[in-house]
């Protein structure tokens, strides 16, 4: 079993503290992988001992589908591009806010709320 460490996190830097966390989320994706991995093959060889292939259980893909991508701005502020009457703001982006809902269901353009 792994040995226990102790650590006084009061008395680190927020440099040592930092570096610390990146030393940490690396290990903890190294180990992710090698348990995918290990996964993978285990789960390569009880198809094999069935006579199957994992191109036979998953057409077209000879590895798992690969984790999928997220934007680089996800979450990032965006430019207004519609104000309301009564200063509401939408980027364009999303679940069309109430406001411009209601104002389309009474016969208006969104047109009219492009800044």
């Amino acid at each position: 079993m792994a040995e226990k460490f102790e650590f006084d996190l009061e008395a680190l830097s927020v440099a040592e503290l930092t570096a610390l966390r990146d030393a940490a989320e690396a290990k903890r994706l190294e180990k992710l992988d090698e348990a995918k991995n290990a996964v993978l093959a285990e789960a390569k060889e009880k198809l094999a001992q069935l006579g199957l292939s994992f191109e036979n259980v998953w057409p077209g893909r000879s590895t798992p589908a690969p984790e999928r991508r997220h934007r680089k701005d996800a979450g990032a502020q965006l430019a207004v591009k519609f104000r309301g009457p009564n200063g509401e703001e939408w980027s364009g982006r999303g679940r069309l806010p109430r406001w411009l809902h209601a104002m389309e269901a009474e016969g208006r353009n969104r047109e009219e709320f492009r800044i």
